[in-house]
């Protein structure tokens, strides 16, 4: 499985390369409007676009309809439940720090929901099935970067340092763990068992994802965009949500 390593380990550096925004710090943080309006449509796509289509498509995979809706459910309310604990709990002091841990949890989610879609490329087949083509990569190196610039901006705006930030992009390596969890259910489940724990574990994650990214977007980075009471950033987002949308018509 050394090809499934190097493309998960791949998956994981290509965030970190959102630290160089920090030598533009003083632009993203004089154009607050449009970079977090941007970024705003990015993560609508994300979480309410991306996100929960998936668990409205493996809905129909589950075979059983009460199962599906509880799985969805729970995930749904774990999201929200982990989100609010961030934003509205006792133990972050501060508004930025808030909304940057929130939009850390957003990448690990995101970067082991993405580990798990391609370790099952690598599942059950004799040749895995990866698109390798130069704009698929392309693609996909530009939907990882701005990922981990969903924690960067925000990373900016909390006036943390660049080494710390840095390290705080680290948790997108969650998507190397994620990219052998597929393998790991195939070797260790057998028949309906293992076809149910391999559509419920995507599908939770992907509900925790969309209830996480849409309490990080409403609470986060739509009121940050609209601060200013400018008339510019609705289009900013989406112009973001567009731009994300394409780059997932190649990546998918």
């Amino acid at each position: 499985m050394t090809d499934l390593a190097v493309l998960a380990v791949g998956l994981g550096v290509l965030p970190l390369a959102a630290i160089l925004l920090y030598s533009l710090g003083g632009f993203v943080l004089a154009h607050r409007e449009g970079i977090w309006g941007f970024l705003a449509g990015v993560l609508a796509f994300l979480s309410l676009g991306h996100a929960m289509a998936a668990v409205l498509v493996n809905k129909s995979l589950f075979g059983d309809t009460s199962i599906a809706i509880a799985v969805a459910f729970v995930g749904l309310l774990a999201g929200a439940g982990i989100a609010w604990s961030l934003v509205e709990g006792s133990f972050i002091r501060t508004e930025p720090n808030r909304i940057l841990w929130v939009a850390v949890a957003f990448l690990a989610l995101h970067s082991f929901g993405d580990g798990l879609v391609l370790g099952r490329d690598f599942v059950g087949g004799v040749v895995p099935s990866v698109q390798a083509d130069s704009l698929t990569v392309s693609a996909t190196v530009v939907h990882r970067f701005l990922e981990g610039c969903l924690v960067v901006v925000p990373a900016i705006w909390a006036t943390w340092k660049a080494r710390p930030a840095f390290a705080l992009l680290l948790v997108s390596f969650a998507s190397v763990l994620g990219a052998y969890i597929p393998g790991a259910v195939f070797n260790a489940y057998g028949g309906s068992l293992r076809s149910l724990v391999q559509v419920a574990i995507p599908t939770f994650l992907a509900a925790i994802e969309a209830t996480l990214g849409l309490l990080l977007l409403v609470r986060g980075f739509l009121p940050i965009a609209a601060a200013d009471r400018g008339s510019r950033w609705p289009w900013w987002t989406a112009l973001g949500f567009i731009a994300i949308s394409l780059v997932h018509f190649f990546v998918e």
